[in-house]
């Protein structure tokens, strides 16, 4: 099982030197004016860094507890749902707009894939949704999707 994962860490090394190498041909900039690839480069760097661990770990034999046990039926479907759900999310920003999906998929998030009370499930959402709303809209100043549904109500 350790060549399994060795492997595994090599391609998403791989993946990162690639990501890292296009990130190069747009152009780093510099910290106080980014360039295009500026992004990108830190996110290789830490899907390379993070690999590099991995390997690291892999070779020295301290493997993952209980890795060998492959993805049960339940798990597959849980994670279909998932994807559909976040595929909804994103669809519904047109009509319903960012906040209120947003607030709907934490609260699917908080409560059916990793279950919680009901309690910290509305405190969660509500207090990661003022966070994210704060940070984009406030202090970065971007535009987040209203939604037609409710541009009309406001209009």
């Amino acid at each position: 099982m350790k060549r399994v994962w060795v492997i595994t860490y090599l391609v998403w090394g791989g993946l990162a030197l690639a990501a890292a190498a296009e990130a190069g041909r747009l152009g780093f900039g510099s910290f106080g004016r980014p360039g295009p690839g500026f992004l990108p480069f830190l996110a290789a760097a830490g899907m390379g860094g993070l690999s590099l661990l991995g390997l690291v770990r892999a070779a020295a034999g301290r493997g993952e507890a209980g890795a060998s046990a492959a993805f049960r039926g339940a798990d597959l479907l849980r994670i279909g749902i998932v994807a559909g759900v976040l595929f909804l999310y994103v669809a519904g920003w047109d009509l319903f707009g960012f906040l209120p999906c947003t607030f709907v998929l934490l609260l699917f998030l908080f409560r059916c894939v990793e279950p919680l009370r009901w309690r910290t499930v509305f405190l969660g959402a509500a207090f990661t949704l003022a966070l994210t709303h704060i940070l984009f809209a406030v202090l970065l100043g971007a535009r987040l999707p209203a939604g037609r549904l409710w541009s009309s109500f406001l209009n």
